[in-house]
């Protein structure tokens, strides 16, 4: 089952390997975007913003962390998501919201590193591979990967409007749910990570970030 699962992701990055190349530079163009808005920010919101971080690093021992409460949260925030992109998908709304999206995302990630490193020095990067680290690694390459499926199927929605071959149309529905399926499922292998793992890290590190 595994192997055919990364046959079918290994067949789609090998046949569309521009469209990923082209999210991956969108995404890091998003990164760039969030890493130089930090620059903008008013001394009173990056005032703010490290008070309530300094608050955060200060219950971390006190093992306020509940994983489950990250769950349903991080949940909550990545469903909707993921719920836009297949709809999108499914009409010519996709060829706008997927990069818009990665965009985003990159933008989120970008920001919140840079924003640790300048206003925490070292004590900001070592939280941010402690807390970033470990389910980025899966949430990039999985967001990534929805982004162009989404991407794909709409282009082909607009290519194939006059097309009459259902057969055809049928077949590709099914392999763009089911690679959307598998997409999702990274996602959600991140959420827990996030949710189970990553505060593992945190605590590891909480007497050096107080």
């Amino acid at each position: 089952m595994f192997s055919r699962l990364n046959y079918s992701i290994l067949k789609n990055i090998r046949e569309n390997r521009l469209f990923y190349l082209g999210f991956i530079i969108v995404f890091s163009l998003g990164i760039s975007f969030g890493a130089y808005w930090v620059n903008n920010l008013t001394l009173e919101s990056k005032d703010l913003l490290i008070k309530y971080l300094n608050g955060f690093f200060a219950l971390i021992p006190a093992n306020t962390l509940s994983s489950f409460s990250i769950l349903k949260a991080s949940l909550a925030n990545n469903m909707l998501s993921i719920i836009l992109l297949l709809v999108f998908g499914l009409t010519y709304l996709g060829i706008a919201f997927s990069p818009l999206y990665a965009i985003f995302k990159g933008f989120c990630f970008g920001f919140s590193i840079a924003f640790l490193v300048r206003g925490f020095g070292k004590k900001g990067l070592i939280f941010s591979i402690a807390s970033l680290l470990p389910h980025c690694i899966i949430s990039i390459p999985g967001t990534i990967f929805l982004c162009t499926i989404s991407l794909q199927y709409s282009l082909y929605i607009l290519k194939s409007r006059s097309e009459i071959r259902y057969e055809k149309k049928s077949q590709n529905l099914i392999n763009y749910l089911f690679l959307f399926m598998l997409g999702s499922m990274m996602i959600i292998l991140s959420i827990v990570i996030e949710s189970y793992i990553t505060p593992v890290f945190i605590r590891g590190i909480s007497s050096f970030l107080i």
